[in-house]
């Protein structure tokens, strides 16, 4: 059904991603050179039984949405408008403006944050509320650890270092 919905769009419709198989990951440097790199077209990122579509405009996510919107229609199936929410990442420095996506004249409700399997994105790309967010599970779970294995004066040390080896590891 992507494939469907995505093959009269322009090339230009999309995220492209740049990146080689072979050395560093992460080195920026050999990022920037032609030889031994794959560029890809990016428009959708699929996830269990959710999809994200991609673009660098507001004029393509409209399209990209559109022919996605029409193609589920085609295969008998429907949006949710309720639950479908839009989140725009400006690029650094850029003043952040809220878009404006529609299916079937129905405007989407924008965020500037969205939340899949408790990880948090921000329309900042700022990784504060998830840092925020799993420093207070983690805190949460030691409490709990606290609670029933260092304060258990039924349990032998070694036992309480075992634990604890477990959940730090």
């Amino acid at each position: 059904m992507i494939e469907q919905a995505t093959e009269d769009l322009a090339p230009e419709d999309g995220v492209y991603v740049r990146y080689r198989l072979d050395g560093s990951l992460f080195s920026l440097r050999r990022l920037q050179a032609h030889t031994k790199t794959q560029e890809r077209l990016i428009r959708d990122l699929l996830f269990a039984d959710d999809a994200a579509l991609v673009a660098h405009t507001e004029q393509a996510l409209q399209r990209i949405t559109s022919c996605f919107a029409e193609t589920s229609s085609l295969f008998g199936l429907e949006v949710s408008l309720k639950k479908t929410e839009v989140l725009h990442q400006p690029a650094p420095y850029d003043l952040y403006i809220q878009p404006r996506i529609s299916i079937n004249n129905t405007g989407l409700k924008a965020t500037q944050q969205f939340t899949y399997l408790g990880s948090i994105i921000s329309y900042d790309a700022k990784i504060d509320k998830e840092t925020d967010n799993r420093l207070s599970k983690a805190s949460s779970s030691f409490g709990r650890l606290y609670k029933r294995v260092w304060k258990d004066k039924n349990l032998r040390a070694t036992t309480k270092t075992r634990v604890y080896t477990r959940a730090v590891v």
